[in-house]
């Protein structure tokens, strides 16, 4: 059968965090608070009937017919010393996000340029972000602000015109492109202890089908020496022999059950083609701090049909971009003078960049001091449901002269665009300053979301859509003498079993839910499928099914 993955969007969550300084020096190290607040990778239980769903012998994203058009080009290469965020962004999320908006490769490069998120973490100078364990910060940025293309950016190592990379920290700029960039904001990464056995199932899913029915399943990373990759050629293939423990890192892009015992395909990024790491590596436990951390193996997912609900359009000047970190606050009154709740945009203007213009600076004239930038507010979403709040944009200046010459409160939450003015411009930075503009308003949600098939099995699927704050359910009928409805969690929990009777014609079934469970309570949060076990007259059993968020 085929999935479908119906979004309803009900609410908005937010975790707010306090400003902080990211920024790391070559091959440093990432906190143990840190590292352990990443989400450990769980395999839905759904998954556990491996006759239901069998994992194949072998996929290559590289040659499988479906999936390389979403492959970076395979002879393209990375800049010395940014493997982590070029595999994070150019190929890890690069790959989740062509996938999932079906944008196949038509370029020399990767269509999402990892010059985003290093020239963040870097201080103004190529070779000083180092690798380390950088492509966790990369994932950090990705989930608040999204990634522009690299058209939109300027492409890769250099300004596209063969200026020097070590001269070349341009930050983007341009409202627009910025807004492009959060409809596809990260949703979630994960790590995957790989020293363990029976971390290869895990892994293997990811690759296969996302583990969540993906047809074009996913790509990952982690963390080896550079200079230490011996190799040895078997049957053709060529094998990595052993790992060590350093500050280079690698994508995983298929597998293959059958050779070495078990090995998967992994790049370097450096155009020098593909490698085979046999499984029984990365369980001997290579990586960076492997004492400590195992051998940490990770993925990102992206929103959804996700679209902005506000977000902040400003125009910003400074000569040292690494003495300013931008926050935005809300209240949930129209009158409000501070915020109720902060955040900051993890590792993106943070402290970050170097000491230089707020642009930056390159060897063919580009850059300088003043930037437009665009915000994603939309986490904000619930503390304004009443209809009234104040939006709050924080500059903190440690240093450095400059001034915010204009900001905008971009409202998309209803049924047509505004762009709301603050009423001061031109407002000089010394220190910390806040400026903040009251909205009042009604949040319009989307009547019918979008929705995307995912393939889980062969045959047709149970279709959804929102109607009236219900979820419909359609399937064919096919002579069906009885039926049953039930919703489950992904662990296999029914919480809401139904008969059916009189729910169907001769050619189709239908049913309804209001999101209640058996005991009554509404149901507001999580992920479940719903299924029909179906019986026909002719003595046929089939099961149509389809997979349900319902995000708070």
């Amino acid at each position: 059968m085929k999935f479908l993955d119906l979004f309803l969007i009900l609410c908005v969550s937010v975790s707010m965090i306090q400003a902080q300084t990211p920024v790391r020096q070559q091959f440093g190290t990432v906190t143990t608070a840190k590292f352990n607040s990443i989400p450990n990778f769980v395999l839905p239980d759904i998954y556990k009937d491996r006759t239901a769903h069998p994992l194949p012998a072998s996929v290559n994203h590289e040659t499988d017919a479906a999936t390389k058009k979403y492959m970076p080009p395979l002879n393209w290469c990375i800049d010395g010393w940014s493997c982590a965020n070029a595999s994070a962004i150019s190929y890890c999320y690069d790959y989740a996000v062509q996938s999932l908006t079906n944008v196949s490769t038509s370029t020399s490069e990767p269509l999402y340029t990892y010059n985003y998120t290093y020239h963040f973490l870097n201080s103004g100078n190529q070779a000083t972000g180092g690798d380390g364990w950088m492509f966790i910060e990369a994932f950090d940025i990705v989930k608040q602000t999204g990634c522009p293309t690299s058209v939109d950016m300027g492409g890769f190592g250099s300004d596209g015109n063969g200026g020097d990379v070590d001269n070349l920290q341009l930050w983007c700029t341009g409202y627009d492109k910025y807004y492009t960039a959060m409809k596809i904001r990260a949703d979630e990464y994960y790590k995957i202890d790989a020293s363990v056995a029976s971390a290869d199932e895990l892994i293997k899913q990811i690759i296969y089908d996302n583990a969540d029915g993906s047809p074009a399943g996913g790509l990952l990373t982690f963390q080896m020496d550079s200079g230490d990759m011996p190799t040895t050629t078997i049957s053709g293939r060529r094998t990595l022999t052993h790992l060590s423990g350093g500050g280079h890192a690698l994508t995983i892009v298929g597998y293959d059950d059958s050779f070495q015992g078990g090995s998967y395909l992994v790049l370097s990024g450096w155009g020098d083609g593909d490698y085979w790491c046999p499984y029984k590596l990365l369980r001997s436990g290579a990586g960076l701090a492997t004492s400590t951390y195992g051998t940490p193996v990770m993925f990102v997912k992206i929103k959804k049909n996700y679209s902005p609900k506000f977000a902040f359009k400003i125009s910003l000047t400074h000569s040292q971009r690494n003495q300013v970190c931008l926050m935005t606050g809300v209240a949930n009154t129209d009158t409000a003078k501070s915020p109720l709740k902060t955040k900051d945009y993890a590792g993106a203007f943070n402290y970050d960049g170097g000491a230089i213009p707020m642009l930056g600076k390159s060897s063919n004239g580009k850059g300088g001091p003043t930037i437009d930038i665009g915000l994603d507010l939309t986490d904000f979403s619930p503390d304004v449901a009443s209809g009234k709040g104040t939006f709050f944009l924080k500059v903190l200046s440690k240093g450095g002269t400059g001034q915010v010459n204009s900001l905008s409160l971009m409202d998309y939450s209803g049924t047509t665009v505004k762009e709301i003015p603050c009423s001061e411009s031109n407002k000089a930075i010394n220190g910390t300053i806040t400026m903040s503009i009251p909205w009042n308003g009604s949040i319009v949600s989307n009547s019918v979301p979008q929705q995307e098939q995912i393939s889980f099995h062969s045959g047709n699927a149970l279709q959804a859509t929102l109607e009236n704050g219900s979820i419909l359910f359609s399937f064919p009928s096919e002579n069906i003498l009885n039926a049953k409805f039930s919703i489950k969690t992904l662990s296999g929990k029914i919480i809401y079993l139904k008969a059916l009777a009189n729910c169907f014609s001769s050619i189709s079934g239908s049913e309804s839910w209001k999101m209640i469970d058996n005991l009554g309570k509404k149901v507001c949060n999580g992920a479940f499928i719903a299924s029909v076990d179906v019986h026909s007259k002719n003595g046929i059993s089939k099961q149509y099914s389809t997979k349900i968020f319902i995000k708070n």
